[in-house]
Protein backbone atom coordinates (compact mmCIF):
# COMPACT_ATOMS: atom_id res chain seq x y z
CA UNK A 1 0.00 0.00 0.00
CA UNK A 2 1.35 3.44 -0.93
CA UNK A 3 2.27 5.70 1.94
CA UNK A 4 -0.30 8.45 2.45
CA UNK A 5 0.90 11.91 1.47
CA UNK A 6 1.18 13.66 4.83
CA UNK A 7 0.79 17.05 3.16
CA UNK A 8 -2.86 16.10 2.54
CA UNK A 9 -3.60 14.92 6.11
CA UNK A 10 -6.01 16.98 8.20
CA UNK A 11 -7.11 16.13 11.74
CA UNK A 12 -8.28 17.67 15.00
CA UNK A 13 -6.10 15.69 17.40
CA UNK A 14 -2.31 15.39 17.22
CA UNK A 15 0.54 14.29 19.47
CA UNK A 16 3.87 16.01 18.80
CA UNK A 17 7.42 15.60 20.08
CA UNK A 18 9.85 18.50 19.70
CA UNK A 19 13.55 18.03 20.40
CA UNK A 20 15.71 20.67 22.07
CA UNK A 21 18.88 19.14 20.57
CA UNK A 22 17.44 19.36 17.03
CA UNK A 23 16.51 23.02 17.42
CA UNK A 24 19.82 23.86 19.10
CA UNK A 25 21.64 22.56 16.02
CA UNK A 26 19.84 25.24 14.02
CA UNK A 27 20.28 27.87 16.75
CA UNK A 28 23.46 27.26 18.83
CA UNK A 29 22.55 30.11 21.21
CA UNK A 30 19.22 28.51 22.18
CA UNK A 31 19.10 27.73 25.92
CA UNK A 32 16.86 25.13 27.56
CA UNK A 33 14.86 27.88 29.25
CA UNK A 34 14.40 29.72 25.95
CA UNK A 35 13.36 26.43 24.30
CA UNK A 36 10.65 25.86 26.93
CA UNK A 37 9.36 29.42 26.53
CA UNK A 38 9.38 29.09 22.74
CA UNK A 39 7.34 25.87 22.77
CA UNK A 40 4.71 27.31 25.12
CA UNK A 41 4.46 30.45 23.00
CA UNK A 42 4.09 28.50 19.74
CA UNK A 43 1.45 26.14 21.14
CA UNK A 44 -0.66 28.98 22.51
CA UNK A 45 -0.37 30.80 19.18
CA UNK A 46 -1.61 27.70 17.34
CA UNK A 47 -4.64 27.35 19.63
CA UNK A 48 -6.57 30.38 18.44
CA UNK A 49 -10.13 29.11 18.97
CA UNK A 50 -11.70 29.27 22.44
CA UNK A 51 -12.43 25.53 22.22
CA UNK A 52 -8.90 24.51 21.16
CA UNK A 53 -7.15 22.40 23.82
CA UNK A 54 -3.56 21.43 24.55
CA UNK A 55 -1.27 19.69 27.01
CA UNK A 56 2.48 20.35 27.15
CA UNK A 57 5.06 18.49 29.21
CA UNK A 58 8.85 18.71 29.07
CA UNK A 59 10.69 15.41 29.53
CA UNK A 60 14.13 15.93 31.03
CA UNK A 61 14.54 12.69 33.01
CA UNK A 62 14.12 10.02 30.31
CA UNK A 63 16.83 7.36 30.00
CA UNK A 64 17.87 5.76 26.71
CA UNK A 65 18.73 2.07 26.10
CA UNK A 66 22.36 2.69 27.08
CA UNK A 67 21.38 4.16 30.43
CA UNK A 68 22.23 7.68 29.30
CA UNK A 69 20.04 10.71 30.02
CA UNK A 70 18.07 11.71 26.94
CA UNK A 71 18.11 15.26 25.65
CA UNK A 72 15.34 17.59 26.78
CA UNK A 73 12.24 17.29 24.61
CA UNK A 74 8.61 18.40 24.70
CA UNK A 75 5.51 16.28 24.22
CA UNK A 76 2.43 18.21 23.08
CA UNK A 77 -1.16 17.04 22.74
CA UNK A 78 -3.43 19.15 20.53
CA UNK A 79 -7.20 18.97 20.27
CA UNK A 80 -8.43 21.60 17.82
CA UNK A 81 -12.01 22.74 17.33
CA UNK A 82 -11.47 22.59 13.55
CA UNK A 83 -9.22 20.26 11.58
CA UNK A 84 -5.65 21.42 10.89
CA UNK A 85 -3.23 20.39 8.18
CA UNK A 86 -0.45 18.05 9.34
CA UNK A 87 2.07 19.97 7.24
CA UNK A 88 1.21 23.27 8.93
CA UNK A 89 1.90 21.93 12.45
CA UNK A 90 5.02 20.11 11.29
CA UNK A 91 6.46 23.32 9.88
CA UNK A 92 5.43 25.66 12.71
CA UNK A 93 6.79 23.43 15.49
CA UNK A 94 10.02 22.69 13.55
CA UNK A 95 9.59 18.95 14.04
CA UNK A 96 12.56 16.81 13.00
CA UNK A 97 10.80 13.80 11.41
CA UNK A 98 7.36 12.42 10.54
CA UNK A 99 7.44 9.95 13.44
CA UNK A 100 7.39 12.87 15.89
CA UNK A 101 3.99 14.17 14.76
CA UNK A 102 1.08 11.74 14.64
CA UNK A 103 -2.69 11.87 14.43
CA UNK A 104 -4.28 10.73 17.70
CA UNK A 105 -6.66 7.77 17.60
CA UNK A 106 -6.84 6.94 21.32
CA UNK A 107 -6.94 10.12 23.41
CA UNK A 108 -6.73 8.44 26.83
CA UNK A 109 -3.70 6.34 25.84
CA UNK A 110 -1.85 9.35 24.45
CA UNK A 111 -2.63 11.50 27.49
CA UNK A 112 -1.36 8.76 29.84
CA UNK A 113 1.85 8.59 27.83
CA UNK A 114 2.57 12.25 28.57
CA UNK A 115 3.38 11.35 32.20
CA UNK A 116 4.34 7.70 31.47
CA UNK A 117 1.20 6.26 33.07
CA UNK A 118 0.54 3.65 30.40
CA UNK A 119 0.90 0.02 31.48
CA UNK A 120 3.75 -0.49 29.01
CA UNK A 121 5.67 2.54 30.34
CA UNK A 122 5.19 1.42 33.94
CA UNK A 123 6.37 -2.14 33.17
CA UNK A 124 9.46 -0.75 31.43
CA UNK A 125 10.28 1.32 34.51
CA UNK A 126 10.08 4.68 32.78
CA UNK A 127 10.22 7.76 34.97
CA UNK A 128 6.72 8.91 35.91
CA UNK A 129 6.29 12.65 35.67
CA UNK A 130 4.03 14.51 38.08
CA UNK A 131 0.63 15.61 36.84
CA UNK A 132 1.51 19.06 38.17
CA UNK A 133 4.21 19.25 35.45
CA UNK A 134 1.52 19.27 32.75
CA UNK A 135 0.95 22.69 31.20
CA UNK A 136 -2.67 22.78 30.11
CA UNK A 137 -5.18 25.00 28.37
CA UNK A 138 -7.89 26.26 30.72
CA UNK A 139 -10.62 24.10 29.17
CA UNK A 140 -8.85 20.76 29.83
CA UNK A 141 -8.96 18.25 32.70
CA UNK A 142 -5.97 15.93 32.52
CA UNK A 143 -7.18 13.59 35.27
CA UNK A 144 -10.42 12.92 33.43
CA UNK A 145 -8.62 12.41 30.13
CA UNK A 146 -6.13 9.82 31.45
CA UNK A 147 -9.05 7.87 32.95
CA UNK A 148 -10.71 7.74 29.54
CA UNK A 149 -13.72 9.63 30.83
CA UNK A 150 -15.49 12.00 28.47
CA UNK A 151 -18.53 14.16 28.32
CA UNK A 152 -20.38 11.24 26.71
CA UNK A 153 -20.59 9.44 30.06
CA UNK A 154 -24.09 8.02 29.62
CA UNK A 155 -26.25 7.10 26.65
CA UNK A 156 -28.79 9.86 27.17
CA UNK A 157 -26.14 12.55 27.32
CA UNK A 158 -24.31 10.93 24.41
CA UNK A 159 -27.34 11.20 22.14
CA UNK A 160 -27.76 14.89 22.96
CA UNK A 161 -24.08 15.55 22.36
CA UNK A 162 -24.28 13.78 19.00
CA UNK A 163 -27.14 16.07 18.01
CA UNK A 164 -25.29 19.17 19.24
CA UNK A 165 -22.10 18.16 17.43
CA UNK A 166 -23.94 17.56 14.14
CA UNK A 167 -25.79 20.87 14.50
CA UNK A 168 -22.43 22.60 14.95
CA UNK A 169 -21.16 20.93 11.76
CA UNK A 170 -24.31 22.05 9.94
CA UNK A 171 -23.66 25.62 11.09
CA UNK A 172 -20.02 25.52 9.96
CA UNK A 173 -21.06 24.19 6.54
CA UNK A 174 -23.88 26.69 6.03
CA UNK A 175 -22.23 29.81 7.48
CA UNK A 176 -18.46 29.23 7.33
CA UNK A 177 -18.09 27.22 4.12
CA UNK A 178 -16.89 23.91 5.61
CA UNK A 179 -16.66 21.25 2.89
CA UNK A 180 -18.29 17.83 3.24
CA UNK A 181 -15.10 15.73 3.40
CA UNK A 182 -13.63 17.71 6.34
CA UNK A 183 -17.07 17.52 8.00
CA UNK A 184 -16.99 13.74 7.71
CA UNK A 185 -13.46 13.66 9.14
CA UNK A 186 -14.66 15.67 12.14
CA UNK A 187 -17.30 13.02 12.90
CA UNK A 188 -14.78 10.17 12.71
CA UNK A 189 -12.37 12.02 15.00
CA UNK A 190 -15.03 12.84 17.58
CA UNK A 191 -16.83 9.46 17.73
CA UNK A 192 -15.91 5.80 17.34
CA UNK A 193 -15.90 4.40 13.81
CA UNK A 194 -19.34 2.72 13.80
CA UNK A 195 -21.06 5.60 15.58
CA UNK A 196 -19.47 8.15 13.24
CA UNK A 197 -20.57 6.19 10.15
CA UNK A 198 -24.11 5.98 11.51
CA UNK A 199 -24.20 9.74 12.11
CA UNK A 200 -22.77 10.43 8.66
CA UNK A 201 -25.45 8.27 7.02
CA UNK A 202 -28.13 10.02 9.05
CA UNK A 203 -27.01 13.63 8.50
CA UNK A 204 -25.30 13.50 5.10
CA UNK A 205 -28.35 14.74 3.19
CA UNK A 206 -28.78 17.66 5.59
CA UNK A 207 -25.09 18.53 5.29
CA UNK A 208 -25.45 18.57 1.48
CA UNK A 209 -28.42 20.94 1.80
CA UNK A 210 -26.38 23.18 4.14
CA UNK A 211 -23.50 23.20 1.67
CA UNK A 212 -25.76 24.29 -1.17
CA UNK A 213 -27.23 27.02 1.06
CA UNK A 214 -23.72 28.40 1.60
CA UNK A 215 -22.91 28.31 -2.13
CA UNK A 216 -26.19 30.04 -3.03
CA UNK A 217 -25.62 32.80 -0.44
CA UNK A 218 -22.07 33.40 -1.65
CA UNK A 219 -23.24 33.42 -5.27
CA UNK A 220 -25.78 36.14 -4.49
CA UNK A 221 -23.18 38.17 -2.56
CA UNK A 222 -20.61 37.89 -5.35
CA UNK A 223 -23.22 38.73 -7.98
CA UNK A 224 -23.27 42.24 -6.54
CA UNK A 225 -19.66 42.82 -7.60
CA UNK A 226 -17.94 41.29 -4.57
CA UNK A 227 -16.09 38.39 -6.21
CA UNK A 228 -12.61 39.95 -6.26
CA UNK A 229 -11.24 37.11 -8.41
CA UNK A 230 -7.59 36.57 -9.37
CA UNK A 231 -6.44 34.57 -12.40
CA UNK A 232 -2.92 33.10 -12.23
CA UNK A 233 -1.06 31.31 -15.03
CA UNK A 234 1.93 29.04 -14.28
CA UNK A 235 4.20 28.19 -17.19
CA UNK A 236 7.10 25.77 -17.16
CA UNK A 237 8.49 22.73 -18.91
CA UNK A 238 8.11 19.23 -17.47
CA UNK A 239 9.94 18.65 -14.20
CA UNK A 240 10.00 22.29 -13.08
CA UNK A 241 7.34 21.63 -10.44
CA UNK A 242 4.49 23.79 -11.76
CA UNK A 243 1.79 21.24 -10.84
CA UNK A 244 3.15 20.85 -7.31
CA UNK A 245 3.53 24.62 -6.92
CA UNK A 246 -0.09 25.07 -8.06
CA UNK A 247 -1.25 22.58 -5.43
CA UNK A 248 0.72 24.28 -2.65
CA UNK A 249 -0.62 27.70 -3.66
CA UNK A 250 -4.15 26.30 -3.53
CA UNK A 251 -3.59 24.77 -0.09
CA UNK A 252 -2.13 28.01 1.19
CA UNK A 253 -5.18 29.89 -0.11
CA UNK A 254 -7.84 27.49 1.17
CA UNK A 255 -7.39 24.81 3.81
CA UNK A 256 -10.77 23.32 2.83
CA UNK A 257 -9.37 22.06 -0.48
CA UNK A 258 -9.39 22.82 -4.19
CA UNK A 259 -11.37 21.88 -7.27
CA UNK A 260 -9.23 20.28 -9.96
CA UNK A 261 -11.40 19.39 -12.98
CA UNK A 262 -10.12 16.85 -15.48
CA UNK A 263 -8.72 18.22 -18.74
CA UNK A 264 -8.41 14.82 -20.43
CA UNK A 265 -11.76 15.06 -22.20
CA UNK A 266 -12.72 16.84 -25.42
CA UNK A 267 -14.47 19.58 -23.45
CA UNK A 268 -13.55 20.89 -20.03
CA UNK A 269 -16.46 20.32 -17.62
CA UNK A 270 -15.56 22.83 -14.93
CA UNK A 271 -18.82 22.40 -13.05
CA UNK A 272 -18.58 18.61 -12.64
CA UNK A 273 -17.68 17.81 -9.05
CA UNK A 274 -17.50 21.47 -8.07
CA UNK A 275 -18.61 21.98 -4.46
CA UNK A 276 -18.01 25.66 -3.85
CA UNK A 277 -14.24 25.49 -3.41
CA UNK A 278 -12.53 28.89 -3.28
CA UNK A 279 -9.66 27.72 -5.47
CA UNK A 280 -9.81 26.03 -8.87
CA UNK A 281 -6.66 24.49 -10.36
CA UNK A 282 -6.75 23.53 -14.06
CA UNK A 283 -3.61 21.65 -15.06
CA UNK A 284 -2.42 21.57 -18.69
CA UNK A 285 -5.18 24.02 -19.63
CA UNK A 286 -5.26 25.60 -23.11
CA UNK A 287 -7.54 26.63 -25.98
CA UNK A 288 -7.99 23.01 -27.11
CA UNK A 289 -10.15 22.22 -24.06
CA UNK A 290 -13.38 22.83 -25.99
CA UNK A 291 -14.56 26.12 -24.48
CA UNK A 292 -14.56 29.49 -26.24
CA UNK A 293 -12.65 32.55 -25.13
CA UNK A 294 -15.99 34.16 -24.23
CA UNK A 295 -16.66 31.31 -21.79
CA UNK A 296 -13.14 31.72 -20.46
CA UNK A 297 -13.84 35.42 -19.86
CA UNK A 298 -16.92 34.46 -17.83
CA UNK A 299 -14.99 32.00 -15.68
CA UNK A 300 -12.23 34.52 -14.94
CA UNK A 301 -14.35 37.68 -14.58
CA UNK A 302 -12.85 39.63 -11.62
CA UNK A 303 -16.07 41.12 -10.25
CA UNK A 304 -18.92 38.86 -11.33
CA UNK A 305 -19.75 35.18 -10.82
CA UNK A 306 -21.24 32.81 -13.35
CA UNK A 307 -23.43 29.74 -13.49
CA UNK A 308 -21.93 26.96 -15.59
CA UNK A 309 -23.78 24.09 -17.22
CA UNK A 310 -22.45 20.66 -16.32
CA UNK A 311 -23.24 17.11 -17.40
CA UNK A 312 -24.96 16.51 -14.08
CA UNK A 313 -26.24 19.87 -12.84
CA UNK A 314 -25.71 23.59 -13.24
CA UNK A 315 -23.03 24.88 -10.89
CA UNK A 316 -22.65 28.24 -9.19
CA UNK A 317 -18.93 29.04 -9.43
CA UNK A 318 -17.88 31.11 -6.39
CA UNK A 319 -14.10 30.73 -6.44
CA UNK A 320 -11.84 33.77 -6.08
CA UNK A 321 -8.61 32.17 -7.34
CA UNK A 322 -8.12 30.21 -10.57
CA UNK A 323 -4.69 28.70 -11.20
CA UNK A 324 -3.92 27.47 -14.73
CA UNK A 325 -0.80 25.51 -15.64
CA UNK A 326 0.75 24.79 -19.04
CA UNK A 327 4.15 24.35 -20.63
CA UNK A 328 3.46 27.05 -23.27
CA UNK A 329 4.81 30.58 -23.05
CA UNK A 330 2.04 32.76 -21.62
CA UNK A 331 1.77 35.13 -24.61
CA UNK A 332 1.65 32.19 -27.05
CA UNK A 333 -0.96 30.56 -24.82
CA UNK A 334 -3.03 33.77 -24.86
CA UNK A 335 -2.75 34.08 -28.67
CA UNK A 336 -4.20 30.60 -29.17
CA UNK A 337 -7.53 31.60 -27.61
CA UNK A 338 -8.45 34.15 -30.28
CA UNK A 339 -9.52 32.94 -33.76
CA UNK A 340 -9.54 36.45 -35.26
CA UNK A 341 -9.70 39.63 -33.18
CA UNK A 342 -7.13 39.57 -30.41
CA UNK A 343 -8.82 40.82 -27.23
CA UNK A 344 -5.62 40.87 -25.22
CA UNK A 345 -6.67 43.42 -22.63
CA UNK A 346 -9.91 41.59 -21.82
CA UNK A 347 -7.98 38.36 -21.22
CA UNK A 348 -5.03 39.88 -19.43
CA UNK A 349 -6.99 41.99 -16.98
CA UNK A 350 -8.59 38.67 -15.97
CA UNK A 351 -5.19 37.00 -15.61
CA UNK A 352 -3.20 39.82 -13.98
CA UNK A 353 -0.42 37.48 -12.85
CA UNK A 354 1.68 34.80 -14.47
CA UNK A 355 4.64 32.86 -13.12
CA UNK A 356 7.44 31.59 -15.32
CA UNK A 357 9.35 28.55 -13.98
CA UNK A 358 12.91 28.25 -15.27
CA UNK A 359 15.88 26.00 -14.58
CA UNK A 360 19.23 27.78 -14.30
CA UNK A 361 22.47 26.11 -13.17
CA UNK A 362 20.51 23.15 -11.87
CA UNK A 363 18.21 25.35 -9.78
CA UNK A 364 14.54 26.09 -10.42
CA UNK A 365 13.47 29.70 -10.12
CA UNK A 366 10.03 31.30 -10.38
CA UNK A 367 9.58 34.74 -11.92
CA UNK A 368 6.38 36.62 -11.03
CA UNK A 369 4.91 39.01 -13.64
CA UNK A 370 2.12 41.54 -13.03
CA UNK A 371 -0.15 43.15 -15.65
CA UNK A 372 0.06 46.95 -15.35
CA UNK A 373 -2.22 48.21 -18.16
CA UNK A 374 -5.49 49.83 -17.10
CA UNK A 375 -6.98 50.26 -20.58
CA UNK A 376 -6.95 48.51 -23.94
CA UNK A 377 -3.70 49.17 -25.82
CA UNK A 378 -4.13 46.55 -28.54
CA UNK A 379 -1.03 44.43 -29.18
CA UNK A 380 0.95 46.57 -26.73
CA UNK A 381 -0.95 44.85 -23.90
CA UNK A 382 1.40 41.89 -24.40
CA UNK A 383 4.24 44.15 -23.24
CA UNK A 384 2.36 45.43 -20.19
CA UNK A 385 3.49 42.62 -17.87
CA UNK A 386 6.22 43.73 -15.48
CA UNK A 387 8.54 41.31 -13.67
CA UNK A 388 7.99 41.85 -9.97
CA UNK A 389 10.09 39.32 -8.13
CA UNK A 390 12.14 36.13 -8.47
CA UNK A 391 11.83 33.16 -6.10
CA UNK A 392 14.46 30.45 -5.64
CA UNK A 393 12.72 27.06 -5.57
CA UNK A 394 15.97 25.16 -5.06
CA UNK A 395 17.73 22.27 -6.78
CA UNK A 396 15.62 19.32 -5.66
CA UNK A 397 12.26 21.07 -5.21
CA UNK A 398 12.31 20.24 -1.50
CA UNK A 399 8.67 20.13 -0.38
CA UNK A 400 9.06 22.20 2.78
CA UNK A 401 11.09 24.86 0.96
CA UNK A 402 8.61 24.89 -1.92
CA UNK A 403 5.73 25.43 0.51
CA UNK A 404 7.54 28.42 2.02
CA UNK A 405 8.10 29.91 -1.43
CA UNK A 406 4.45 29.28 -2.35
CA UNK A 407 3.38 31.14 0.77
CA UNK A 408 5.63 34.11 -0.12
CA UNK A 409 4.43 34.09 -3.72
CA UNK A 410 0.75 34.09 -2.77
CA UNK A 411 1.34 36.81 -0.19
CA UNK A 412 3.02 39.01 -2.82
CA UNK A 413 0.19 38.40 -5.30
CA UNK A 414 -2.42 39.34 -2.70
CA UNK A 415 -0.51 42.48 -1.75
CA UNK A 416 -0.16 43.63 -5.37
CA UNK A 417 -3.81 42.84 -6.06
CA UNK A 418 -5.03 44.79 -3.02
CA UNK A 419 -2.89 47.80 -3.98
CA UNK A 420 -4.39 47.75 -7.47
CA UNK A 421 -7.94 47.58 -6.06
CA UNK A 422 -7.22 50.39 -3.61
CA UNK A 423 -5.76 52.55 -6.37
CA UNK A 424 -8.78 51.90 -8.62
CA UNK A 425 -11.19 52.68 -5.77
CA UNK A 426 -9.36 55.93 -4.94
CA UNK A 427 -9.37 56.94 -8.60
CA UNK A 428 -13.11 56.24 -8.91
CA UNK A 429 -13.81 58.20 -5.73
CA UNK A 430 -11.82 61.18 -7.05
CA UNK A 431 -13.71 61.03 -10.36
CA UNK A 432 -17.06 60.90 -8.55
CA UNK A 433 -16.09 63.91 -6.40
CA UNK A 434 -14.96 65.84 -9.49
CA UNK A 435 -18.23 65.03 -11.26
CA UNK A 436 -20.20 66.14 -8.20
CA UNK A 437 -18.30 69.45 -8.02
CA UNK A 438 -18.88 70.07 -11.74
CA UNK A 439 -22.57 69.33 -11.29
CA UNK A 440 -22.83 71.73 -8.33
CA UNK A 441 -21.01 74.43 -10.31
CA UNK A 442 -23.38 73.92 -13.23
CA UNK A 443 -26.40 74.24 -10.91
CA UNK A 444 -25.05 77.49 -9.42
CA UNK A 445 -24.50 78.95 -12.91
CA UNK A 446 -28.04 78.00 -13.92
CA UNK A 447 -29.39 79.79 -10.87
Amino acid sequence: MAKKDLSEVKARRYIAQVSYAYQKNADPDLTEEAFREKIIRLVKALCTHDDDKFYIIFHDKDIDQNGELKSLHAHIYFEFKNSRFYSSLFKTLEISRDKNLQVVKDKAKVCRYLTHRNEKDINEGKYQYEISEIISSKNNDYRLDICGKSKRADKRKSEQEEIDFCLEISYQISECGLLLNPAKEMLFEEFDRLNAQQLWNRYKKQFEINRQEYIDKEFIRMSKGNRNHIGLYLEGSGGTGKTTLARFLAEERDEHGQHAPSTNKTRLDLGSGYDGQRTIVINEFDASCGISYRELFQILEPDAVTQLSSRFKDAHIINDLTIMTNSDDFIEWADAWFPKKKEYHQLMRRIPFFVKLLTKNGKTIAELYHYKATKDQGDKCKEAYEKVKTYNLGKTLDEEHLRKQAKKLLSDIRSLHQKKIKKATTSKSSTDQSTKRSSNSFMRNEQ
